[in-house]
C-alpha cells in the first residue's frame, strides 16, 4: 500500500462511520481498527518510538497543559459565539453519543485515540515518511492529513464559516507533535500531549455541551 492511501485512509474511516453511518461508535470501530491494524499488518509497528523517559514526561505534561487550557477554556468563554448547543446536542444524539455507551466512547477518546493516533502519525507514517523526505516534509505532510479526518467531524459542530478555522490548532498541533518527535526520536511527549489535549475536548463535551 503506498503512503497516500496509508494517509488517507483514516478519513475514509471517518467518512463512511460518521458521515454516511451517522454513528460514532462504528466510526471509532474503523477507525481504531485501521490504525492499529495497518501498522501490525505491515509488520512497522512503531514500538522503538515508545521510549519513557523523564524529558517526554515532562515535554508532554506541560505542552499538555496548555492545549488542555486554550481548548477549554478558549470554549468556555467563546462557545456562545461558535456553537449552537442545541443543534449540537441533537447531532450527538442522531450520532449514537448517548445513552449507557457514552461514558465508554468517551474513555475511547481518552485513551485509544491519543495511544493509536500518535503510534500511527508520529510512529508509522512519520517513520515512512521520514525514511526517503527530510523532517520538515515529514512533519507537514503528516500534520496535513492528520488534519484532515478532524475537518469531517469539525465542519458539523461549529457554526458556518468558523469550521476551517477551528481546525487550524489541529493542524499546529500536528505540526508541534511531528517536531517534538523529530527531536525527541520518541512518541511518549506526544502521546501524554495529546491525551490532554483530547481531556480538553471531553470537558467542553461533559461541562458545556452535555
Amino acid at each position: 500500500m503506498n503512503n497516500f492511501l496509508l494517509m488517507i485512509g483514516p478519513t475514509a474511516m471517518i467518512f463512511i462511520g460518521l458521515q454516511l453511518l451517522e454513528n460514532v461508535a462504528i466510526t471509532f470501530l474503523l477507525f481504531y481498527s485501521w490504525l492499529l491494524f495497518v501498522p501490525l499488518a505491515d509488520k512497522a509497528f512503531p514500538k522503538e518510538q515508545l521510549k519513557l523517559d523523564k524529558q517526554g514526561v515532562i515535554l508532554g505534561i506541560g505542552s499538555g497543559l496548555l492545549f488542555f487550557v486554550f481548548i477549554f477554556g478558549g470554549l468556555s468563554w467563546l462557545h456562545i459565539y461558535l456553537l449552537d448547543i442545541e443543534y449540537l446536542r441533537a447531532l450527538l444524539l442522531d450520532w449514537g453519543f448517548s445513552g449507557p455507551g457514552e461514558v465508554g466512547l468517551v474513555l475511547v477518546l481518552l485513551l485509544a485515540n491519543p495511544l493509536l493516533e500518535e503510534l500511527y502519525w508520529r510512529g508509522y507514517i512519520y517513520n515512512k515518511l521520514r525514511a526517503k523526505r527530510r523532517a520538515l516534509y515529514a512533519i507537514g505532510i503528516s500534520a496535513a492529513f492528520y488534519t484532515l479526518y478532524h475537518l469531517l467531524s469539525i465542519i458539523p459542530i461549529f457554526e458556518t464559516g468558523f469550521s476551517f478555522v477551528a481546525v487550524l490548532p489541529v493542524f499546529i498541533a500536528g505540526l508541534f507533535w511531528g517536531y517534538i518527535r523529530e527531536k525527541t526520536g520518541s512518541i511518549t511527549a506526544t502521546i501524554i500531549s495529546h491525551a490532554l489535549s483530547d481531556f480538553g475536548i471531553v470537558c467542553v463535551y461533559w461541562f458545556i455541551v452535555r
